[in-house]
């Protein structure tokens, strides 16, 4: 019986050191990603308040309108999101790159209506040439497309 435990012990051990496949880890972001931004329609509908949504080169994160001005959420689903260090993020608004840099402010609105800014959004590994992109219309539907750059 404890050799049955120890065996099945470094059996989990080894499938968990096997690394993904990349294809995983993007459908894994993306599938967060269209999560949250589901929530955040939800939560700006019910609360009939505007949420934004910030992009960096490193993640993401939600904002809301409190007094005419826009304060980051820090806790709860809506913390900011960090992409794993090999994913390349980009964001494209009304088709034009929006150049990602460190500093995170609101890029994307989601209005009390649940309506949001359509945008595009796309994550890639640069050295294997594969991503996905998330094309996001303005009632927040998301279509999602893999790339093989």
């Amino acid at each position: 019986m404890v050799v049955v435990v120890i065996v099945s012990i470094l059996a989990g051990a080894v499938v968990m050191s096997i690394p993904r496949d990349i294809n995983d880890q993007f459908k894994e972001q993306a599938d967060r990603f269209e999560v949250l931004l589901r929530m955040a329609q939800d939560e700006a509908i019910l609360q009939s308040r505007e949420l934004a949504l910030g992009f960096t080169d490193s993640g993401y994160a939600f904002f809301q309108l409190d007094n005419n001005a826009w304060l980051a959420k820090t806790d709860g689903p809506f913390k900011p999101r960090a992409l794993p260090a090999s994913l390349e993020a980009k964001l494209y608004l009304e088709g034009v790159p929006v150049i990602l840099d460190s500093k995170i402010k609101p890029q994307v609105f989601i209005y009390s209506s649940g309506e949001v800014t359509p945008f595009v959004y796309q994550l890639s590994l640069p050295s294997r040439g594969k991503g996905i992109k998330l094309d996001v219309n303005p009632i927040g539907e998301i279509k999602r497309e893999m790339l093989d750059e």
